[in-house]
């Protein structure tokens, strides 16, 4: 359907040494070079809820105010309120609210019968 295109199901982990954060932390040995399954990018999506919160605000992140950082959805079954902002209680309501980049997405997910969305749901409550 193209969920894939934010929430990613495998990353690596940023290789031991290397300076993230401005530089203010180092990968430690523990934490580099591990391949982890969040179900996101991490990265910033416009997904058409309008509420996005500026990096900083200044006028040279004006073009983050739309943007959201993709949420993992990895233990997605243990959260009762969805989304960026809480307000989205069902998987159903929070796939419904995505719009934006991801409207194509969505349109993908509303095309499929209902007991084909039931196996994405499942899906995601095995997460």
């Amino acid at each position: 359907m193209g969920c894939v295109s934010c929430h990613l199901s495998t990353l690596r982990t940023a290789p031991p040494g290397t300076p993230i954060n401005g530089d203010v932390f180092t990968v430690p040995d523990a934490l580099g070079n591990k391949i982890i399954h969040p179900y996101s990018d991490f990265l910033l999506h416009d997904i058409g809820t309008g509420d996005g919160i500026p990096v900083l605000p200044t006028p040279e992140y004006a073009a983050t105010t739309n943007l959201i950082r993709t949420a993992p959805l990895w233990a997605l079954r243990t959260r009762n309120r969805l989304m960026h902002d809480g307000l989205s209680f069902t998987k159903q309501e929070a796939i419904e609210r995505h719009g934006g980049q991801a409207t194509p997405v969505r349109g993908s997910y509303n095309a499929l019968t209902l007991e084909q969305q039931g196996q994405v749901l499942e899906f995601l409550n095995s997460l």
